[in-house]
């Protein structure tokens, strides 16, 4: 077994984890890590295929993807923290009801 398929298996492994991550949250921090932990095994799988198949174009994609992905990660802390402050509570399933 070579290093690239073991750094696959890493990434595919990272990607299930974030897969039951996500089917599993109920509140927004768990969603939004797991949604970074799928983002970035994709990135991961993107820079193995570009060094393995000596593409050289996959690496400014992936450098993109990593900003766009900082970006998100930004606006998801700041919902978190918007829907925390006007409604005190971290499970989007009651964000819509009233405090009591």
């Amino acid at each position: 077994m070579s290093i690239v398929d073991i750094e696959m298996l890493f990434a595919f492994a990272l990607f299930s984890i974030g897969i039951y991550g996500v089917t599993s949250g109920r509140d927004f921090l768990k969603l939004f890590f797991s949604l970074e932990m799928m983002l970035n095994a994709v990135i991961l799988i993107l820079a193995i295929s570009g060094s393995k198949f000596g593409i050289s174009d996959a690496i400014p994609l992936a450098y993109m993807i990593i900003v766009f992905a900082t970006l998100e990660a930004a606006v998801g802390v700041l919902i978190f923290a918007a829907a925390n402050r006007m409604s005190g509570k971290v499970s989007p399933d009651d964000i819509g009801k009233e405090r009591v």
